[in-house]
């Protein structure tokens, strides 16, 4: 008798100590997710917005760089196609981190589709990048055990890998910007009101690049080849439709020809591949006016490629766009939100563009 007593005295004692620690760490994981930097809002708001969907209500997910988030409207996509989609990008995105944000997507979603933005893998030189690229996902992400896979895979360094498994080493002091707004952050699952999408009224023209001999092949680097592989047997093993995706940018011929030797790699892989710079006069593109850099379009140029991408998807993919009314009634207002934004921000171009033309006119 006197030795069960012991036994269950000695069980209360670990339970005791065990929920202790479970509360504790929970307590210091939320206090993470409220004190990561303000300042980077706009990341991650974006980011964090994706866990804010209802699960399994998308019907497409993006993975990729700003090259992505400056162009793919999902509020406009819904618009123009009724499917429901979110761009799960964050700025400079390393092609290393996409096979860990395919893992974090289908924990909470079953996407039709996923929209891999490719141009990153013609950039890439190697396997390692700038720290702040790698924490824009990392100091984004829920805690998981995926999480710590990204940051063992992206950072070399063990005592450097602290602070990215434990961000708030990093962001302890951001006690003192606190205030209300910040308790919106509590549970990292903030909903964003416009799907992951950002209108802009930036404006820069440039000329259409001439691509007339870009026709051959120039292979990718070592890291970017090794990355892509990975990322083509990871959809592969998971069953997943995927479409690889080049946005339209003034790209020059050397990159045009890494990029046709993508399309070769992916397509002999049984994967579809839209290479945009080529098909940018079907988009109905105007480099004097779509762009705000060389790189990224404003609201107009957005439009045009969501537009044309969503057309693409429909006639390739076979995409069931049947949703709840709730999830419906949440998509009809971002869309209609987007719409009175995105006209707006449309305005605000083609005045500067006048402007611009009418100064040249007086010179």
């Amino acid at each position: 008798m006197m030795e069960g007593q012991k036994t269950m005295r000695r069980y209360k004692r670990v339970f005791g100590v065990a929920s202790f620690l479970a509360i504790g760490l929970t307590l210091t994981i939320l206090t993470c997710y409220v004190l990561r930097p303000a300042t980077r809002d706009f990341f991650r708001d974006r980011f964090i917005g994706f866990y804010g969907e209802e699960d399994d209500s998308l019907d497409v997910v993006g993975l990729g760089s700003s090259a992505l988030y400056r162009y793919f409207s999902s509020p406009a996509l819904y618009e123009y196609t009724g499917i429901t989609s979110y761009p799960l990008a964050t700025a400079g995105q390393s092609v290393f981190a996409i096979e860990n944000l395919i893992d974090e997507i289908l924990k909470t979603q079953s996407p039709q589709l996923l929209v891999i933005e490719s141009r990153k893998f013609l950039l890439t030189k190697e396997k390692r990048d700038k720290e702040n690229r790698f924490r824009l996902i990392t100091d984004n992400m829920f805690y998981s055990w995926n999480r710590v896979s990204l940051i063992n895979k992206l950072v070399d360094d063990w005592e450097t890998r602290l602070s990215y498994y434990f961000d708030i080493m990093l962001y302890h002091e951001n006690w003192e910007n606190l205030d209300l707004s910040s308790l919106e952050y509590l549970f990292n699952t903030k909903k964003h009101q416009l799907k992951g999408w950002e209108n802009n009224a930036m404006h820069k023209a440039f000329e259409k690049p001439d691509l007339t001999d870009a026709t051959g092949e120039l292979p990718l680097s070592e890291a970017s080849e090794e990355a892509l592989l990975g990322v083509i047997e990871k959809c592969r093993k998971k069953n997943l439709e995927v479409l690889f995706v080049v946005s339209p940018y003034v790209i020059d011929s050397d990159t045009q020809k890494k990029s046709n030797y993508m399309r070769r790699i992916v397509e002999e892989n049984g994967f579809r591949f839209l290479d945009c710079n080529l098909c940018v006069d079907e988009m109905g593109l105007d480099y004097g006016v779509d762009f705000y850099n060389r790189k990224h379009t404003n609201s107009i140029g957005a439009d045009k490629f969501t537009k044309y991408l969503g057309e693409y998807i429909l006639e390739n993919y076979d995409i069931d766009t049947d949703h709840s009314p709730e999830v419906a009634a949440d998509w009809e207002r971002a869309a209609q939100e987007n719409r009175v934004l995105c006209d707006e921000a449309s305005e605000k171009v083609l005045a500067k563009v006048q402007r611009k033309l009418e100064r040249a006119s007086a010179q």
